[in-house]
Formats: C-alpha cells, structure tokens, sequence
C-alpha cells in the first residue's frame, strides 16, 4: 500500500454496531472511509469496499456484478456458514464477522490489499478541467476553498460532474482522512429524508425499534455532500439551516441536541433563486449555503475537453473490461465534436463504455444524428393536446397572457410551455412509463411526478374555465 495516499474504502452499513465498529477502526491515518448508501455505489472511487449483510444477499450480488477490479469485504452479523458461502459465491473477496475489534478489521483489508493492485488514484477526474479558461478559474476556486471549512455551493446541469468536484475538494481539504459521506435529497422520499439526515431514537415512530444515527452523526469530523439540495422541502430546510448554524441537531424522538463538526457541500440543477422566488426554498438558507459558488458549464460550453474526455473514458473501460484500447472513426470523432451533450459528461461516459463493451459505432452514430433532430424541433412543435384535435383550442381569455405582463412573467410562461411540451412528448415516447421518462428527461421521479401534477392543474383550471 502507498505510504502517502490512504487507503480508500467504501462501506454499506446498515447497522450502527456495523458504523460504530468501521469507522473507529479506520480512523487510522491510512484509511479514508467514505459512507454510502445501498444505491449510490456507483463511480465512488475505492480500493476496497466494505457490505454489511444480514438475510438478502440481493444487494451484495448487484454490487458483484457492477463492481469489476475492487476487492469485496461482506460484513456479517452472526457466524451462519450458509451465508458466509453464499457471500463467498456471489462474489466477496474476505468475510469478516460482527462483532469485530479494529485490529481484526485493519488486519483483514491490509492482508487483502497487499495481493490486490492499487487502481490509479484519479483525484476525482483532471481530465474534467482541461485548457478552457473557465474550468481553469473553476480548478482555483477548489485549491482555495478546500483548506477552509466554508460551506460550497455546486451549480451546473445534470451530468456536468458536480459530485466530482465535491470529491476534489475533499480530497484537498484538511478533512481527507475523514468520512465523506453524499446524500442524494431527490433519491430518498421527503418523509424519510429527515430520519436519513438526523437519525431518530428507539420510539420515535412505529416501526422504530432502535436508534439509528443519522448522516450528520455518520459525516462528523469530515464532509457531508447534500446532491440536489434543491429538491429538499421547506420544512427540512429550516431544520438543515439551525445545524448549518449552530453545529447541533435532535434525532426524531430525542429530548437532547447532538454537536456535530461537519463541513456540508451542496450542490443543485436548479434555479435557487427562482425557487426562493416562489416559496419552494428558505432565502435564508439560501444565503448561508452560497458562501462560495462553482458553476460548472455544461460540455456544449467547453467543446475542446470533449476529445480529452472521449480517450479517458475509452481507456479507463478497456482496462477495467480487459478489452483492446479502442478508438472512434474520425466521421464518428466529428459527430461526437459537434453534439449537443444534453447529458453532460454522464452521457458521454455511458456512451464509452457502452462502445468498449459491444462496439457498434454505426448504431451510436445513428442514435446521436436522431437525438439531434429531436432536440432541434422541439422548440418548434405546437404543444401536444391532451385531447386529439387537429390544433390545440384557443386558451380562455382568462387564462391567456394579459396585456402588460413584464418580461419576466412571459419568459417564465414561455418556458413552461417549452417544457411542458417536452414531457408530454417524452411521456408519449415511452408509454407513460415514469421512470424512464425522468430518466431521458435528466431530472428526478419526485421531480417528473410534480411537473405531471402542474400540467394536470393547468388543464383542470382551462376545463373550468371554458366551462
């Protein structure tokens, strides 16, 4: 193992006996543990990853599956033999079982990784900040803002690489040998987030039948990474604003506070401003998260790292696959310049991989020249009636724009058609299947759902209207 760079491991923990036996065993200077949760495994870099199991090894045999080149280590609550095979066949490369004192634990990731090799240690992804002056000024504001304890703000669209660059300024900060630990706010329903962040006590609900740490409580000392923060609702944002404040929180059902030391990063797609506008997110809390702002612009805006972006993932997924390196045709290399990048660099990624993994260049090219024209005449198709007709109706007088609107509202209005008309069309392509709607739309289910349910108020207020 490198004498100047910690280990990296990342757990799955579902117990706190599981929590409170890792992470006193790894607070050892060579380790760097980041806590995750069972559905974002995915792209976090390790050298080894830790699974705490109980019954369902269904988890366990997913993560085997995707996982291609990072040792496995189950953890096991009890001494069951049928379970420790079954771990064993479905992929984990060391058992440990609970409960276990921190030289044991120690021992068994050291023993594990002296006969694993070391993935290339990456510093998040250097290729994200090539020549273009304005990841250069992004790539300064990281090494200044890392030593400090500052709360960041992390803007861009879906897929421009926002949980990188959190993971850049951890990785600079002070905090390093610290947990990381990411909460995804659009992922974890609204009635749950709030126990997920703070934890509650034995009691404090039905179904509650012991305490549970939240991820302050899991991030103290180190980084807590709040993704989408501007899908948290308002009444939880108050909550987030008095620890972000005071450095102390109650779990669900608790009569004392808990002090936390946590340095929080957020991060959104999300027009913050608009949504304090009306009355979706706490102004207050905005100003006390926007201490630093990284914008990060979308990949239409920096063409050139397209290319550098394009050889990085190709032979990251050779290697990680066993494949030959590949390589684009130059027809393929200039359709792939001139894209537009809806997704970002989350687009061009599985686009990669995909290549490396079963080819077929021409399909791919295929499918961007299609994606191209769609997204070039959406903006001038007429919106999709609900009902069939020939053109859509008139709107009411009442509900058309009236004389002497400002820009502002028209603009808004304006944007809301355009979108308005791209769900429906996207809900029409996919059968009304939701989550692959939300999926090629680029934005959350809980999202998508909203919009659904202001589309279908609109045509509830014309029907009442023209009624």
């Amino acid at each position: 193992m490198s004498q100047t760079l910690p280990t990296r491991v990342a757990a799955i923990l579902a117990s706190q006996a599981a929590s409170a036996a890792i992470q006193h065993a790894l607070l050892a200077p060579e380790f760097a543990l980041t806590l995750i949760d069972s559905d974002h495994w995915r792209g976090v870099p390790a050298d080894a990853l830790l699974v705490e199991v109980e019954d369902d090894l269904s988890v366990l045999r997913n993560i085997c599956d995707g996982v291609t080149g990072t040792p496995i280590i189950v953890l096991l609550r009890s001494a069951r033999a049928d379970l420790a095979f079954a771990a064993s066949k479905a992929g984990a490369k060391e058992l440990i079982t609970l409960p276990a004192g921190p030289d044991e634990i120690r021992q068994s990731l050291r023993g594990l990784l002296t006969t694993q090799p070391r993935p290339p240690e990456s510093k998040g992804l250097p290729v994200l900040f090539g020549n273009h002056p304005r990841m250069s000024e992004i790539r300064d504001t990281i090494s200044k803002v890392a030593t400090t304890s500052a709360t960041v703000l992390i803007r861009g669209e879906s897929g421009v690489g926002k949980d990188v660059v959190a993971r850049m300024i951890y990785e600079q900060s002070r905090r390093s040998g610290k947990p990381f630990v990411k909460v995804n706010c659009a992922a974890i329903p609204d009635d749950l987030l709030e126990s997920e962040l703070f934890g509650y006590e034995a009691g404090a609900f039905t179904g509650a039948t012991r305490s549970k740490p939240g991820r302050f409580e899991l991030a103290h000392t180190g980084t807590l990474f709040l993704d989408e923060i501007g899908e948290m609702q308002p009444a939880l944002q108050a909550k987030l604003l008095h620890v972000l404040q005071d450095g102390a929180f109650s779990r669900l059902g608790a009569k004392q506070d808990v002090a936390v030391d946590v340095r929080v990063l957020c991060a959104t797609n999300k027009l913050l401003e608009q949504r304090v506008t009306e009355g979706l997110f706490r102004e207050d809390l905005f100003y006390r998260i926007n201490v630093v702002t990284v914008h990060i612009p979308p990949l239409r805006e920096r063409r050139d790292e397209i290319g550098p972006l394009i050889r990085h993932f190709l032979d990251k997924y050779a290697t990680i696959y066993g494949r030959e390196q590949a390589s684009f045709s130059q027809e393929a290399m200039a359709a792939l310049l001139t894209y537009s990048w809806p997704g970002n660099i989350r687009e061009l990624e599985n686009l990669c991989k995909r290549f490396v993994i079963v080819g077929g260049e021409t399909q791919i090219l295929r499918e961007l020249t299609s994606r191209s024209q769609h997204t070039a005449s959406v903006p001038l198709t007429a919106p999709a009636p609900l009902a069939t007709a020939p053109l859509p109706s008139p709107e009411p007088a009442a509900v058309r724009q009236p004389f002497g609107t400002n820009l502002l509202e028209v603009g808004r209005r304006a944007a809301w058609q355009a979108e308005r008309r791209l769900i429906l069309e996207t809900l029409e392509a996919v059968r009304w299947n939701r989550k692959l709607a939300a999926q090629r739309l680029g934005i959350s289910y809980r999202s998508l759902r909203s919009k659904i349910e202001q589309i279908d108020r609109d045509e509830t207020t014309k029907r009442h209207l023209i009624a």
